[in-house]
């Protein structure tokens, strides 16, 4: 629990120093208003079946979709683990079933774990890497901006050129 706390509070640190440093940065005059990939990836990897990286960025629904594959992924361990562990049961129930003494995980058991975890770190690494895109897409499409500290209005067009 004591790691998670770090973990949390490390990442909150991680967005309000981002948000603080673009304010003093006098090299971007826009530099506020843009949000960092980095970001967004480190929110999307973080280990709760949560893609905050998506929400970061400002993309609801793909948020809610990665969430819930994550979600749909990271329940079944949770129950294949406390199932097949001590975690979670104090084992009264070994009185009554004969299997329930059982330390062992079956193949079956141990190639479904295997498959869910892998499974979950994949959907963790599609949407750290869809966060990070979308908040570059984002920044590149941002072509109206103002500065309060010089107070003055900026417009920038962007033209891909192939």
């Amino acid at each position: 629990m004591k790691n998670l706390k770090v973990f949390l509070t490390a990442m909150v640190f991680m967005v309000t120093a981002d948000n603080v440093l673009a304010q003093h940065h006098h090299g971007d005059q826009w530099s506020s208003s843009r949000k960092s990939p980095a970001i967004a990836a480190a929110l999307s990897l973080q280990p709760l079946p949560m893609d905050l990286g998506s929400f970061y960025a400002g993309n609801w629904e793909r948020g809610a979709i990665y969430t819930t594959a994550e979600i749909a992924l990271f329940i079944p361990i949770v129950v294949l683990i406390s199932q097949n562990s001590n975690w979670g049961h104090h084992r009264y129930d070994s009185y009554y079933y004969a299997d329930a003494n059982r330390r062992t995980w079956t193949d079956a058991e141990r190639n479904r774990f295997y498959y869910l975890v892998g499974g979950y770190f994949l959907v963790k690494l599609i949407s750290a890497l869809d966060a990070g895109y979308s908040v570059e897409r984002q920044n590149a499409q941002l072509s109206l901006g103002y500065d309060k500290r010089s107070q003055s209005l900026g417009f920038s067009l962007a033209i891909p050129i192939r």
